[in-house]
């Protein structure tokens, strides 16, 4: 098995594990359910005092479910859009449940505000890629800026004077002297492009792995 098989195969195994991870995931918060209903009963059950301590366990509780789930988009899109919102969560959690006094949510305040304009920043202007998961693959469209896949995918390519993912493929195709088909890859010093489709000899999606260091 040559080396970019091997980087493409390795690839697919990580994401697939991180799949795996993320049913364990449902599977947790599926089971915590029931324990939301409790908290209902013993609200009902109890005086205001007794109530009010239940009903920050039972927020604290919730916060964390919805965590979890952010979380298990974070691990399937990784996106830097949905590692933002993960961390506003997180800290609002620590806002609402945990601040023992005024100086935790002023930081709190101060940490959202940064990562509001972190968030805005990263949703600025209209997004130009159409990206789609198949088999476990983030499959681009040949006509996706990779300005735009780099910035929103967090990806480092390298365009060598192309404007979409399909140029810069089909250049470094050129370059190689390869062909231009359906299953070829080629790869720079940093990511394994698969050519997913063409059409009339254009390439129309184009799938790509990041390359570990460490092979």
């Amino acid at each position: 098995m040559d080396r970019k098989k091997f980087m493409l195969y390795l690839n697919k195994a990580i994401f697939a594990f991180e799949v795996l991870i993320s049913v364990m995931l449902i599977v947790g918060i599926i089971i915590s359910i029931p324990d939301i209903l409790k908290y209902y009963i013993k609200i009902l059950q109890n005086d205001v005092e007794v109530s009010a301590i239940l009903f920050n366990n039972f927020l604290s509780h919730v916060l964390m479910i919805v965590i979890a789930m952010e979380f298990i988009l974070l691990l399937v899109t990784q996106t830097d859009a949905t590692t933002v919102h993960l961390v506003t969560l997180v800290i609002a959690r620590k806002m609402l449940i945990k601040s023992d006094d005024m100086l935790d949510i002023l930081l709190g305040v101060i940490a959202i505000t940064i990562l509001f304009v972190t968030r805005k920043f990263l949703s600025k202007g209209t997004s130009s890629t159409n990206m789609k998961v198949i088999d476990n693959e983030k499959v681009f469209s040949g006509a996706s800026e990779i300005e735009e896949i780099n910035r929103i995918y967090n990806y480092r390519i390298d365009p060598e004077d192309s404007v979409t993912i399909g140029g810069l493929v089909s250049k470094l195709l050129h370059l190689k002297g390869m062909e231009i088909k359906e299953g070829q890859m080629i790869e720079d010093n940093d990511y394994i492009y698969e050519i997913k489709k063409v059409s009339k000899g254009l390439i129309e999606e184009v799938s790509i792995h990041k390359i570990s260091k460490n092979e």
